[in-house]
Order: structure tokens, then sequence, then C-alpha cells
């Protein structure tokens, strides 16, 4: 038995039935057309093969009286592989809409907690021959760093490789890795982590003020500065995801022409696709949006081994959404991300986890709904930028033609935008609740008309 930290365990209390915190990955295949079928019964044998499978993914949810009513991981002895992984089919005519549906009503489920904290399903159907793996895990237990470490370890970057694998299984030659995960199972390893905890942070009391003090003022970002939006409304149960993809080269190029970094770019093509999917509402705000971005303490190395938990810090970034000209948003976006980062950097690693457990904590709080809301949102919403690979990857033969990120939304954050790399292109994935962000799919053509003028602006 291992004690859940704090930081992962937020994701496990805030979790209702309108607030699911798990994270998606959509991977798009393209088998081999000399094998296809004998492929595609292959790739499901491998998918539902109980040997070898990580210990992150064999791990439930307990809390008992040994731990003081505190969450811990404990071993599930029942594992069963195939009930975690389905087979299905989509409806004619097979387009991309009816598998974005698809992953939309898949991600909209709660996981059963009475087992490990995933699931995953191989979707055929589509009507160019490609077949798409939908993986669902628990924010408690991976980061996006930690998911896309997990989701290209038994990939290949050799089509002629054989013996690939699926996220939950080891590769072939790779030994287990020990969790990173904190503590141990009886109540006086809670009380021995605890006090270790609460010295780091007791030690890094100063420099965690000073961290707080410069989120009030806006060093780092500006708490309850963001202007009420439809985007901070209380979701319902429903999700909707939508996602594409442009080429890597143009957010390099805007950003080799601005001194930006290729984050800085993604995040002015959100500002300038909510600026504009607001204004089409009516409702575009006088002040700027503010997005809360998460950045990783574990490196973003997506070769590095496979762990679990979460480990990150975060930055407020003003969007300059309240800015007609894009290459003055751009600069807005510089600033405050340039800003944001050298604060955090100033943190040890401890002090960093205790100040994003308060702040994810103040944004977590409409997600107590017997609470009235606060006048004005922490943030409203999150943007995260997670690193796959830059070249392409295979599942013995088989091509990875797409990879998206479909993230979590909550109470007071009723859309996600996150970006991906991979291979040549980058890849935004919205999440949003249909209720507070209706014709989610309206955005994507926001973002393309953004990366045009910033291309034009510069």
């Amino acid at each position: 038995m291992t004690l859940v930290p704090p930081q992962d365990a937020l994701f496990l209390l805030g979790e209702s039935r309108e607030n699911p915190t798990h994270v998606t990955a959509l991977q798009i295949l393209r088998p081999p057309e000399d094998r296809r079928e004998q492929w595609l019964e292959d790739f499901h044998a491998a998918l539902v093969d109980p040997t070898d499978v990580k210990s992150a993914f064999t791990r439930k949810p307990v809390r008992s009286w040994s731990t003081a009513g505190a969450w811990s991981w404990e071993p599930d002895d029942d594992l069963d592989v195939a009930a975690h992984v389905r087979r299905t089919a989509l409806p004619e005519p097979g387009r991309v809409r009816e598998l974005l549906e698809h992953v939309s009503a898949l991600h909209s489920r709660l996981l059963d907690r009475s087992r490990p904290l995933w699931e995953a399903e191989m979707v055929t159907g589509l009507a160019d021959g490609r077949v798409a793996l939908v993986t669902k895990m628990h924010h408690s237990l991976f980061d996006g760093i930690t998911l896309s470490r997990h989701i290209v370890s038994g990939l290949s970057f050799d089509p002629d490789t054989r013996g690939c694998r699926p996220p939950w299984r080891r590769p072939v030659g790779r030994t287990p890795s020990p969790s990173s995960s904190a503590g141990g199972g009886t109540i006086g390893d809670l009380i021995s982590s605890a006090a270790g905890m609460a010295s780091g942070v007791l030690g890094g009391l100063p420099a965690l003020g000073k961290a707080l003090a410069q989120v009030a003022t806006g060093d780092i970002g500006v708490a309850f500065a963001a202007p009420p939006t439809r985007f901070n409304w209380r979701l319902s149960g429903r999700r909707r995801f939508a996602g594409d993809a442009w080429a890597h080269d143009r957010l390099t190029a805007v950003a080799g022409r601005t001194g930006a970094t290729v984050n800085d770019v993604g995040l002015a093509m959100c500002s300038g696709a909510l600026r504009a999917y607001l204004a089409d509402l009516g409702e575009l705000p006088g002040r700027s949006l503010v997005a809360m971005v998460p950045v990783s303490l574990r490196g973003t190395d997506t070769s590095a081994a496979a762990t679990q938990g979460n480990s990150w810090g975060s930055v407020y970034c003003v969007l300059g959404t309240d800015l007609a000209d894009p290459a003055a948003r751009l600069a807005q976006v510089q600033a405050s991300m340039t800003q944001g980062k050298a604060a955090l950097r100033a943190l040890d690693p401890t002090t960093s986890v205790a100040l994003n457990v308060a702040t994810m904590g103040l944004a977590a709080l409409p997600t107590l709904r017997l609470l009235p809301q606060p006048p004005r949102p922490v943030v409203n919403l999150i943007i995260s930028n997670v690193p796959s690979t830059e070249e392409p990857q295979y599942f013995d033969g088989a091509e990875v033609t797409d990879n998206y990120p479909v993230s979590m939304v909550s109470d007071g954050q009723a859309l996600n935008i996150t970006l991906l790399r991979y291979a040549d292109r980058m890849a935004f994935g919205l999440t949003g609740c249909p209720r507070a962000v209706p014709h989610l799919q309206r955005l994507l053509g926001h973002l393309d008309t953004a990366l045009g003028e910033l291309e034009d602006a510069v």
C-alpha cells in the first residue's frame, strides 16, 4: 500500500459526476495494407495481453483506518486486463467526426474506482481504414509529462520493429521503474511523510510567502483578476472534444522572427481564437483573459522512464485578448510567461508543489457546489503544452498518424486547450462542456485564422 501525495489526492477528492478528473490520449494508426486483417487481430491480442503490466496500471485507490482516512494505492490482485480494454466499431459513415463524438462520450464517463483507474478502446470503422486507440487514465496517477512518456514508451521509430506494446505494458527489455509516489502504507509512514513535507514547506515559507505575493500582485500571474466569462460556468456531466494540427514549422517561423518560444506562439494562437469566439457571441470582456499554464518540474524528455504521479507548477498567463493587434497579443503573452517562469524557477521543488496545491485549491472552489462561486474566477481556462516525439512512431509497422490529448475540465474552467508536438505538427486538443462552450469546433477555425494573422503581423 502506497500513500497518495497531496497534489495527486486533489484529483480524487475533487471528482464528481459533473467533474471527472481523468485524461485521455487519442492515437490514430494506419495498419499495413498488405496484412491489415492479421494486424488488427495481433494488435487486439497485444492490448489484452496480461503480461508485464506496469505497476501504475495495477493499483486502485482505497481509504482505511490504517492511513487515517487518507487515500492510498493498493494492488489489485484480481486485475483483468481484458476487462479494461474494449473493441468498438464506429457507425457509418466512419468519419473523423464520428470518432471525435465517440471520444467525447467516452471521456464523459467516470472511471470505476473499484479497480485500477484506466481503460482503453480499440476503435475500428474509420472510412479510410485507420484504427484508433483511446486510452483513458486518471489524473491522480498521471500528469501530462508522465502520460506522454507512457504513451510513447512502447512504440518504435522503426516501421520494421515488432513486439511493440500499449501504454500499460512494459516495453520489452525494460525493468520496472520505482514508483514516484511518496510514503508507505502505515499510519507511521503517513505521519513521517506528512512531517517531512511540512518540514520542507516550513523551511521554504519565506519563498512561498513571496510566491503568493507575486501571484496576488501579478508577477507570477493575476489571481482573481480574470474577468468572468462563460468558461467559468458550472459544468454538466457532458464533454465535447475537438482537435486539429498545424505544421510545427509555421509556429517555429513566427517564434524565430519575434524571439518568442513556440509555446508563446501557441498561447497567442489561443488568445486570438478565444477573442474571436467570444466576440462572435457578443461576450468579449474588456479585460484580458487569464490562463493557468502548467510547467513540468520533471523536465520534458519523453524518452525518460515513465513513472506516475503529478509534479508540476503553474504560471498565470495574461493572454492579451483585450488587444486587437495580434503582434501585441504575442508580446503580452511572451512578457507574461517570461516573468512567471522566472518567478517559478526561483522556488525549490517542494515550495513549488506547495504553491501549486494552494492555487489548485483556490481554483477548485467552484467544484464545492454548496459554496457560492467567487465574484471573479482564479483563471478563465487551462492551456498546457505536452511534448511527444519529433519523429513519427509505429506499432508493429502501423504508423501513428495522429496523436491528440483530451484533457479534463472542471467547474470554473469549462474549457481546456492542450498542445502536443508530434512529428512535424503541433496538435491542439480542445476539451469543453457543451453547455458552457457551445460549438466547440468553431475554435479550430479561429485557431487557424489566428496563426495566419500572426504570420502576417511578423
